[in-house]
């Protein structure tokens, strides 16, 4: 059976971690620039409770904020890549699932040799157990088999308390639980292809698997049929590690500080680039740009400076300029004088496919910018992959010559890791 596994409300459990005492309040976690001027991005069912929805701009919800006494905690993207690796590596080495991958920074899947409802939710119950003593975060399971069954299952446990956050689609009730789920919530629907569904008066997971597969083929295309496939039970999606990831993570820690902000942003420019170039060769855009720059905590002797900023961008992107731009920015807002920085990193979040973006409805002149900076994009991969990775880059990035002013221990322009 494949199972899936969803963090239960995850950038705010990672913070409560380390603030333990707000449990059991509303907790919701912003990109907030200090004026109001953020939006919440996640928050726990007490939020919920007092009226909060993902997505509320923190201006036009500070009455309920103020009236509930809801803490706003600023997002903090490091620090949830490092609890998402911390799962991944609590899982592996129990050795009790397959093929285990991490599909987003708060979802993952794999499989288990176990048909046996009964014999697989006790596996699932342990490893659910495994992950909250371990991590201190509560996760939602689901098992079915098929990828696209196992997360609708995990849709069930999230629903539904009577599951108690693990739910199992054995064949034999898969007709009855599609029966349950709207379309909208299928994984590889979503709601951008609610009109079409409307029209054919498609309104749950299994009117959506009653239509001819030639039907499915005209109007969702090759993606629509694998979704179609794998409700009807049949496997059609192959899952690897890094695949379509949901967000990418470039950092460092560098072997020497540095209190240079030309250094660092040689080093972020690089990451960028290298980060908007994987963005490409999983065919996705970026929504939303982040940077983190750290001294060392180790040590104590030191001053300590740690600090991130995000800036969402008003149209999704792939192009490098724009990337590296932003993180020039960005940087330009997070640098201190008189620290001495030992790490750096850029995090691309809020992906989406490439295909289908929606543009600037005031900036007509953009679609065809778009496919010039394209275009461009494409040559410079084209040439880096037949001479070598970096042999066309942008200046800011820095060049072999340049790394004889790097301190020992700081990367080449073309050295990047994930």
């Amino acid at each position: 059976m494949y199972i899936h596994i969803d963090c239960n409300n995850f950038f705010v459990s990672c913070e409560l971690i380390s603030r333990p005492e707000l449990r059991g309040t509303p907790v919701v976690v912003a990109n907030d620039n200090g004026n109001n001027g953020g939006i919440i991005l996640a928050l726990n069912k007490e939020a919920k409770a007092v009226g909060l929805k993902r997505g509320n701009p923190l201006f036009q919800v500070t009455q309920l904020i103020s009236e509930h006494r809801v803490t706003v905690i600023d997002v903090h993207h490091r620090l949830y890549h490092d609890v998402s690796h911390r799962i991944m590596d609590e899982v592996r080495q129990t050795e009790m699932v397959l093929g285990f991958i991490q599909y987003s920074v708060d979802e993952f899947f794999g499989q288990m040799p176990v048909d046996d409802p009964t014999e697989l939710r006790e596996y699932l119950q342990r490893l659910k157990d495994l992950i909250l003593d371990k991590t201190n975060i509560p996760v939602c399971c689901g098992a079915g088999a098929t990828y696209t069954l196992a997360k609708t299952a995990t849709w069930f446990a999230k629903h539904y308390p009577a599951y108690r956050e693990i739910c199992i689609i054995p064949a034999d009730k898969r007709e009855r639980a599609l029966e349950v789920v709207p379309v909208k919530d299928v994984w590889g629907i979503g709601r951008r292809r609610m009109r079409m569904t409307e029209q054919k008066g498609i309104s749950t997971a299994l009117d959506y698997t009653r239509q001819p597969e030639a039907w499915i083929n005209r109007h969702f295309g090759v993606t629509g049929v694998r979704t179609w496939k794998e409700l009807n039970g049949t496997p059609a999606i192959t899952l690897v590690g890094h695949d379509r990831q949901k967000s990418i993570m470039y950092s460092r820690t560098f072997a020497h500080m540095t209190d240079s902000k030309t250094t660092l942003l040689r080093e972020l420019s690089n990451y960028a680039s290298a980060a908007t170039r994987r963005l490409r060769e999983q065919g996705s855009l970026c929504g939303t740009v982040t940077v983190f720059v750290a001294t060392n905590r180790h040590r104590t002797d030191l001053p300590q400076y740690n600090n991130e900023q995000t800036i969402r961008l008003s149209t999704a992107t792939d192009d490098s300029m724009q990337i590296i731009a932003v993180t020039k920015q960005l940087l330009e807002n997070l640098f201190r004088s008189g620290y001495q920085y030992k790490q750096a990193g850029v995090i691309l979040s809020q992906l989406q496919h490439a295909e289908g973006v929606q543009l600037d409805l005031f900036a007509p002149e953009q679609a065809q910018s778009s496919v010039r900076k394209k275009r461009l994009m494409q040559a410079i991969d084209d040439i880096n992959r037949q001479f070598g990775s970096n042999q066309v880059h942008f200046a800011v990035q820095g060049s072999e010559s340049d790394t004889q002013d790097y301190p020992a221990g700081f990367m080449r322009a073309h050295k990047v890791d994930e």
